[in-house]
């Protein structure tokens, strides 16, 4: 064999050698090290019948408040839980409360039937409070809304400050006016009128707005307790 042959041989042999090597490296590398924790956990939930309302990880638990999901859902949870409390709520049916252990992979499922009551009493109380749970919603809703006229209001209330502002200075240039005939003391005249009456109806108009405001905030209170 030619000395040029040999050496190619020899280098095509330590490539082979080397790129074995690595490899087995690799491999115990990653076999040493642990596979990682998923990023988030989810627990996937469904149920019979759908649409129930899912509370998850509570205590004393109050119905009427609102659910943190409505199955069919995937409910999220922190990457390092095993495990969850899961209660479920439908008028009509028992409520249920199960304590499930999550799988080793990112996403679990749960399934549950959920049994069917005939106690009359206790679909009386559980329309009461799906009721309650209506009116606390109405009340949040009317609280966050309570920001539109308040905020009107304070509009109104600058607009106000810088119509007076005008009126006052339209009224010390009629003061300190020499000649009261000509066209530029009657423009300041009906400047003034003019600013005078915008103050009076952005005046009113904060005011309206600020009840309204008052009485619709006062109304989300009451009915969100």
């Amino acid at each position: 064999m030619k000395p040029n042959s040999l050496i190619f041989l020899a280098v095509l042999l330590l490539l082979l050698h080397g790129f074995s090597l690595a490899d087995t490296a690799n491999k115990q590398d990653s076999s040493a090290v642990p596979p990682s924790a998923p990023a988030t956990r989810y627990l996937h939930v469904s149920t019979n019948p759908t649409m129930v309302d899912i509370f998850v990880n509570r205590s004393n638990i109050d119905f009427s408040s609102s659910p943190d999901y409505v199955s069919p859902n995937f409910v999220k949870l922190p990457p390092k839980d095993t495990a969850v409390r899961i209660t479920l709520f439908q008028k009509g049916y028992s409520d249920t409360t199960i304590n499930v252990t999550l799988s080793q992979k990112d996403t679990s499922f749960l399934i549950v039937s959920l049994r069917q009551n005939y106690d009359d009493e206790l679909i009386e109380k559980q329309e009461r409070l799906l009721a309650h749970r209506t009116r606390k919603s109405l009340g949040h809703k009317l609280i966050i809304g309570s920001a539109i006229p308040f905020v009107s209001s304070a509009i109104a209330a600058i607009a106000t400050q810088r119509y007076i502002k005008n009126t006052r200075k339209d009224r010390d240039a009629i003061q300190n006016s020499l000649i009261r005939d000509s066209d530029s003391y009657r423009e300041t005249k009906d400047s003034f009128k003019e600013n005078r009456s915008k103050a009076k109806t952005a005046k009113a108009i904060g005011g309206t707005t600020l009840g309204i405001g008052i009485v619709v905030l006062s109304a989300g209170l009451i009915l969100s307790f």
